[in-house]
């Protein structure tokens, strides 16, 4: 059982009016869909011409050859675990379109259901959202796993198995003392991870021969962000605010595109909701009690 957080929560909502709350929400999806239009638009960005391109890659894995010339931020180069191929070995039975077709929906399906507290978020991020989704990455599904994660910590094996670095997010339950939820976490990802194992242990040694060689080569400053990301959580944690857990994640990554603040669709998912109107019955109530 989480402790009681002996922090006050301040909550910005009880600083701004209605009418300035709204100002900024605007304001932000404006800028939102100013910037997308500017990428696509008058930059030309290519992503729309290329559908499905980072999920082709996991598509289209071969166990035989699997980190063969991958190196961090190389072209179509996979670099997460065993694990996460031996399931895509599968999945990449699919016919390519149909697969594209498939995982572009899921992706986009899952954008929406984070986006649920506050749909207008999906404006305000429209360009990396949009990138990550038509691209076919895994950001809106690090974000999704982080959410459920609070629910069930067993969905951390996803960030744990692919990315590695967003894992810093467990030290959520570090810090609250929430062993059980940790021990889950650790565990499901130990119990994937073992039977990946048996099926390909030379695999294993080559995943982790590239993370060790290679998993710090352009990594943007990988350690001062590994560092602020940990802060963040543990203020987060400390504070009781939840959505620091996916923006910390995302300040993790190995490398941060465009594409990855998508992940930001987890705070939004974690966050407080947005203020609204009360209903009518609702406002009778307040009225005699306050009479």
């Amino acid at each position: 059982m989480a402790r009681a957080t002996p922090y006050p929560s301040i909550d910005m909502n009880e600083r701004l009016t209605s009418s300035q709350r709204r100002a900024i929400r605007h304001g932000a999806v404006i800028a939102g869909l100013i910037v997308a239009a500017w990428m696509y638009v008058v930059l030309q960005d290519p992503t729309w011409r290329h559908p499905g391109a980072d999920g082709l890659v996991y598509w289209g894995v071969n166990l035989d050859h699997l980190y063969e010339g991958s190196t961090v931020g190389g072209v179509n180069a996979y670099l997460y675990s065993p694990a996460f191929a031996q399931v895509f070995a599968v999945i990449g039975r699919l016919p390519r379109e149909v697969f594209v077709v498939c995982w572009t929906v899921f992706l986009a399906a899952v954008a929406v259901w984070l986006a649920r507290p506050w749909p207008p978020a999906l404006l305000v991020l429209a360009l990396p959202v949009s990138q990550d989704v038509l691209i076919g990455n895994i950001h809106v599904l690090l974000a999704a796993a982080i959410v459920l994660g609070f629910r069930w910590s067993g969905a951390w094996a996803l960030p744990l198995l692919t990315k590695v670095t967003p894992g810093v997010g467990l030290l959520w339950f570090l810090v609250r003392r929430e062993w059980r939820a940790l021990a889950i976490a650790l565990v499901v990802t130990g119990t994937i991870a073992a039977v990946s194992f048996a099926l390909a242990p030379g695999l294993w040694s080559d995943w982790i021969a590239l993370l060790r060689n290679d998993g710090g080569n352009g990594g943007q400053l990988l350690v001062p962000r590994l560092v602020a990301a940990a802060l963040i959580v543990v203020w987060g944690a400390a504070t009781d605010r939840k959505w620091a857990v996916p923006l910390a994640a995302m300040l993790a990554l190995p490398l941060v595109w465009m594409d990855s603040f998508a992940m930001l669709l987890g705070c939004v998912a974690l966050g407080p909701r947005p203020a609204r109107a009360p209903t009518a019955t609702e406002a009778v109530a307040l009225a005699a009690e306050a009479s």
